[in-house]
């Protein structure tokens, strides 16, 4: 204590000393150095700011990027999707061909299906439904895979359009009707679409470059 009471006597008695002018010299430095100090203190908390501001800006731009790409993989049919939607039931005691199928899978896509399956195959736009026959039988074929009774078509959307699409007076279920084809179509609030099992691999075709 006694050693600190003499350092700050040396001190003022020093201060004491000093001319005015060189008291004036040494506050006015002192003061630039703060001044410089506080605004340097200023540039890191706008630098700081930025950064924060960019990480937030990068983040969100991530978490969108990845949400469009989750999005393109339930269109292509990367990832199964679920909702609510109609199912469509054809027994096999009727005479259903390939191109019915065809014509129904189409006529969901039209109402705005966002997703379809029959018995649990995805419907792509490459999926090939194809009538197979030979001299024993014929049989409907899915991407050359059989499928058999009953035909369950599964359809992820506004249940209310989807069905609507298929029953206005003249539509398809009319032109089955007349053929004894009578699919059964059910409402659902909640259905499940598998992903596709194996997605199509482009060998040929590029992304043209922006011109």
């Amino acid at each position: 204590m006694s050693l600190q009471f003499k350092t700050q006597q040396d001190i003022l008695e020093s201060l004491a000393k000093q001319k005015t002018e060189d008291l004036a010299v040494m506050w006015k430095s002192l003061n630039e150095k703060r001044n410089k100090l506080e605004n340097e203190i200023r540039v890191l908390s706008e630098q700081h700011r930025s950064l924060v501001f960019q990480a937030s800006e990068g983040e969100t731009y991530y978490q969108n990027l990845q949400e469009e790409i989750t999005k393109l993989r339930l269109i292509n049919g990367g990832l199964a999707a679920t909702g609510p939607g109609i199912t469509v039931t054809i027994d096999g005691d009727t005479p259903v061909l390939a191109i019915d199928l065809v014509d129904l899978v189409n006529e969901l896509w039209a109402s705005g299906a966002e997703a379809i399956s029959i018995n649990g195959h995805r419907m792509m736009a490459t999926t090939a439904i194809t009538q197979v026959e030979n001299e024993y039988s014929y049989y409907i074929a899915i991407d050359q895979q059989r499928i058999y009774y009953p035909i369950v078509i599964t359809a992820i959307g506004d249940k209310n359009a989807l069905e609507k699409g298929l029953t206005f007076p003249g539509g398809i279920i009319d032109n089955l009707n007349s053929f004894s084809i009578f699919p059964k179509i059910r409402q659902h609030n909640k259905l499940s679409v598998p992903a596709a099992e194996n997605l199509q691999k482009f060998q040929y075709a590029k992304i043209k470059p922006q011109e």
